[in-house]
């Protein structure tokens, strides 16, 4: 009986392996990323040396073992140990190669808010922001007075409001105050310290004084950062000022000029993936280049009958790529568009389809190998989510679509076309949702709708403007491009706003719990590789992801990082201390509770406040005592007043800097200046026992996370 049992289960297995041949490399590439997570999901920076040797012994374990199946072929033992070992080495590698870009990267942080210093560095590149928000500087070969060159950031950014008379590639002086990167604004929100790290950026700050060029800029062909900013000027000078900020995103990848108003509508009609440089922006540049360069070739006869002028085309539309990348402001998105759209070129070259999972595998690996810290993007996690999906649906359709158009007469190709269009968008849609939620707690509703509509004008107008713009504009007769680029965006403004306003247009949530993401990942992997009734099997994280939704508590209270800032949440409203500090952390914060952001009520400044869950908030003007579901809190930002609640209160929270042993004759959780500044927000769960959880309890200590922020003096 255990014979065939264990017989019944070998064969399964077998059968299984057998079925997924075709998606090696898309298993390669999941258990790369899970390495990375792994890597960043560490508390604590592992030792190199372990790492090392953890990394040799898989390559010698797997190694042995595939020397050993392949001299006992029908062993299933060893075939159970050459998968396991060659997931171990696949997470190997991905948790060494995150290590290893992160020692590479090596940026410095700044631990405190420095004093106003004086400046000497490279601009790279400024950015005009909208409205009256100044300009933002992004500074290079960085000399600061005093500073040691270890304690200097690689770069910082500065935001100035005085005019700019400096451009990119200029050696500039300038008196600034610089400030450290802030962490999560509450446990489990985004970490902007660990983005701007693998960014190099080690600080943020604003001017205080006007830009000094001390050396000009060699204004030479190779100098981007002037030609970025020339082209921008350019798009200012010929576009409305509603569209030229998406306009010059979309040609130089500078975003700081879009409003926030245009921000909001497209998030809320889900076309905000439009406006970012991305896979499908870079597959638009490459689409017309490649059919204009073959169908021009096509038309010489010498050239078509002798030359591979599919191949060639395809060469010209990567190059045309890489320069269209090369040119826009760098970053991680970027790099990836190019890696995936580049692949697909390549393979084209090679006579192979550029829709295939294994292409998406393959540009998975490259983008995990290059910059691993990508696993935790946003982007990242989207942009492969709607691809492998659409790529998955493509190849079950394809047989069935190909009988189909080639039978079909123009009306019949145009009604497939336009399904076409819905059905790709309605995939992506569902397919990006679960990160949506997770990372933004919200859904466009009518997104399938939205970019049915704005993806013909992208592909048909805009983009091509964009790349008509960049081939008239060295000889000044680019104005009539840019004009219809314009247009092509105000169109598209006005389907995101349209949208935006229709009834229910965004579906909100609260805060998702890790366990979601990721559940619904490994449910959409084992949806997309497995075949036939295995995919079955992904309902069990599927359901897992929604039970965890079910076991997971929002808090009660959350303090800002520096302690000057508390919110209670009530059923409906959210209660602030101060409405006019730390605006950033206070809309994470209602967004993270589903609450709208206009329900938001300061503490009272003299007096008490009942709360629907019959909650008190009573205040005077030195303290607050917050007494909500059979817990009593005292906050307050002075040591005398705290002191006279010890007695009362269940916890302190203050910005003071209190002492180990504040409240003597009580044994009560104490939170002030230095608890702050060492492990940053704070959130409560009101329940008996209390539950406290601080940013740095699962932060750790990483490089991006700045260490010694203060020294603790106080007395033991």
């Amino acid at each position: 009986m255990k014979f065939g049992a264990l017989l019944t289960i070998e064969n399964f297995f077998q059968e299984f392996l057998s079925g997924q041949k075709d998606n090696l490399l898309a298993w390669v590439a999941v258990f790369l990323g899970i390495g990375s997570a792994i890597y960043f999901g560490f508390t604590d920076e592992p030792s190199f040396s372990a790492v090392v040797s953890l990394l040799m012994g898989s390559i010698a374990f797997f190694a042995s073992i595939f020397r050993l199946y392949h001299q006992k072929t029908h062993s299933f033992s060893l075939l159970l140990l050459l998968v396991m070992s060659s997931i171990g080495l696949a997470v190997m590698v991905g948790c060494s190669v995150a290590q290893l870009k992160t020692d590479i990267v090596h940026t410095a942080m700044i631990e405190r808010e420095t004093r106003p210093v004086m400046i000497e560095a490279t601009l790279d590149h400024l950015e005009e922001q909208e409205g009256k928000k100044g300009t933002l500087l992004f500074l290079s070969d960085l000399v600061i007075e005093k500073w040691t060159a270890e304690d200097t950031p690689s770069k910082v950014r500065i935001t100035i409001k005085k005019k700019v008379h400096a451009v990119a590639g200029d050696r500039v002086k300038l008196l600034a105050k610089l400030t450290p990167i802030s962490g999560p604004v509450a446990p489990g929100s985004y970490d902007f310290a660990r983005h701007y790290y693998f960014e190099s950026i080690g600080a943020l700050g604003f001017a205080l004084s006007d830009i000094t060029v001390l050396q000009k800029a060699d204004n030479g062909i190779f100098n981007l950062g002037a030609i970025r900013s020339a082209i921008s000027q350019k798009i200012h000078a010929s576009v409305p000022e509603r569209e030229a900020g998406i306009a010059a995103a979309l040609m130089t990848g500078e975003r700081a000029a879009i409003t926030d108003e245009d921000w909001d509508a497209l998030r809320a009609s889900g076309l905000a993936h439009i406006i970012s440089i991305s896979g499908l922006h870079v597959a638009m540049v490459a689409a017309p280049v490649f059919f204009i360069v073959r169908l021009f070739l096509a038309l010489i006869p010498f050239v078509a009958l002798r030359l591979p002028i599919k191949k060639i085309a395809a060469f010209v539309a990567l190059v045309t790529c890489c320069l269209y990348v090369g040119l826009v402001v760098p970053s991680v998105p970027t790099t990836r568009a190019l890696l995936m759209t580049g692949v697909a070129l390549v393979a084209i070259m090679l006579d192979r389809s550029p829709f295939s999972m294994r292409l998406v595998a393959l540009s998975a690996i490259l983008v995990l190998l290059v910059s691993p810290e990508s696993i935790w993007s946003v982007s990242f996690q989207m942009s492969f989510a709607a691809v492998a999906s659409l790529v998955a649906i493509a190849e079950a359709f394809r047989p069935y679509l190909t009988t189909a158009y080639a039978d079909a007469g123009w009306i019949k190709k145009a009604g497939i076309y336009i399904s076409g269009i819905f059905m790709t968008s309605l995939v992506a849609s569902i397919a990006t949702a679960p990160y949506s939620i997770y990372h933004f707690q919200q859904v466009a509703s009518y997104s399938v709708l939205a970019n049915a509509l704005s993806v013909p004008i992208s592909g048909l107008m805009i983009m091509p403007m964009v790349i008509i713009s960049f081939v008239l504009m060295p000889f000044g007769a680019a104005d009539w491009s840019l004009k219809l680029l314009g247009q092509g965006v105000d169109w598209l403004l006005d389907i995101a706003r349209w949208t935006e306003n229709l009834p229910g247009s965004v579906m909100t949530s609260t805060a998702m719990p890790h366990a979601f993401l990721i559940m619904m990942t490994v449910s959409g992997v084992l949806l997309i590789l497995f075949n036939g009734r295995q995919r079955l099997i992904a309902l069990i994280p599927f359901i897992i992801a929604f039970i965890s939704i079910g076991f997971h508590t929002l808090p009660d209270v959350v303090v800002s990082s520096d302690g000057q800032v508390m919110a209670v949440k009530d059923h409906r409203h959210v209660y602030v201390s101060s409405l006019r500090k730390d605006k950033f952390a206070v809309e994470t914060w209602m967004k993270r509770w589903n609450i709208d952001k206009e329900e938001a009520y300061a503490f009272p400044r003299q007096g008490q406040t009942t709360l629907e869950n019959g909650g008190l908030i009573t205040c005077d003007p030195s303290a607050c005592r917050i007494e909500l579901k059979g817990i009593k809190l005292s906050y307050g930002p002075k040591h005398y007043e705290m002191q006279e609640d010890c007695d009362w209160a269940d916890m302190i929270i203050s910005e003071a800097r209190l002492s180990r042993d504040f409240c003597r004759e009580k044994n009560i959780p104490v939170f002030g200046y230095y608890e702050f500044m060492n492990k940053g927000a704070l959130a409560v769960n009101l329940r008996s026992p209390l539950s406290v959880s601080q940013v740095g309890d699962t932060r750790g200590t990483r490089p991006w996370v700045a260490t010694g922020a203060t020294k603790d003096k106080r007395k033991l």
